[in-house]
């Protein structure tokens, strides 16, 4: 793995009873890439970021992560790995016993040498960037769901990650708030050279946040590019997923190091 590759995996396989639901996954990603990977419900994509955290051990196949083969390590050296990746969760999974300012204070005094005056400071100007400074002295029930979803997202950027996990990180926000929220992932990223995967069954939000999406599908990918790269697949299955809502993905850049499939 090269100095710049930050996530590789390779033939991936993961089963439950007779179930097959990872199969033979392998890509790569450099720094700074930004992936979505997409696919439906239920087809297997959050299941995929806990084999990449190290947290459920595939049948076969191998993970590396920032240069660790991360189900070869003790416990010890995959939870300094941990340290350097950042993960929002679904439903963001804060401490209910905690305020936000607390969640997000909890993550930086574990994961960062910051002082505390600047994580102080992080934690009101980030929370200014999803338009929650109110809730700084709330705790989790006093939220609505999008609004634990953004604070999720608060806590899992403000630790400064070299890959950050960002699992259906728009799912319950309107247009607008989901718009702000993309936009503050990619200035964060920018500015602390962050790596980012985001799972998504949203074909808006996958085309948004990234440059190239891996349509995800049977426990399969069946497809990785850009959305003209897709398209000339000419597989029926990514077409209709694709173009069933009639979007457009807005014009991109193209990235320096494509993330490819291995």
């Amino acid at each position: 793995m090269s100095s710049s590759t930050v996530l590789r995996c390779q033939n991936l396989q993961k089963s439950f009873t007779q179930n097959p639901l990872i199969q033979d996954i392998s890509f790569e990603m450099q720094e700074g890439d930004q992936l979505a990977i997409l696919g439906p419900g239920g087809c297997g994509k959050s299941t995929l970021l806990k084999i990449f955290l190290g947290l459920i051990p595939p049948d076969s196949g191998q993970v590396e992560i920032l240069g660790e083969k991360i189900f070869e390590l003790s416990r010890l050296e995959h939870a300094k790995i941990l340290t350097q990746i950042g993960m929002a969760f679904q439903q963001g999974a804060l401490f209910d016993f905690m305020t936000v300012r607390e969640n997000i204070l909890f993550a930086m005094e574990n994961m960062t040498n910051m002082t505390y005056p600047e994580m102080e400071e992080r934690v009101v100007t980030m929370l200014e960037s999803v338009n929650l400074p109110h809730a700084a002295r709330k705790i989790p029930s006093e939220l609505s769901g999008g609004m634990r979803r953004r604070v999720g997202i608060v806590r899992a950027l403000a630790t400064n990650p070299k890959l950050a996990f960002l699992d259906e990180p728009t799912a319950g926000l309107d247009p607008v708030t989901t718009n702000i929220v993309i936009n503050m992932i990619h200035s964060l990223a920018e500015k602390f050279h962050s790596t980012l995967l985001c799972v998504t069954s949203s074909v808006e939000v996958a085309f948004t946040f990234a440059n190239k999406v891996a349509v995800f599908n049977e426990g399969k990918i069946i497809g990785l590019g850009t959305w003209d790269e897709l398209h000339n697949l000419n597989n029926p299955w990514i077409n209709h997923f694709l173009d069933n809502r009639g979007f457009q993905p807005p014009q991109k850049q193209i990235l320096p190091t494509p993330i490819k499939e291995i």
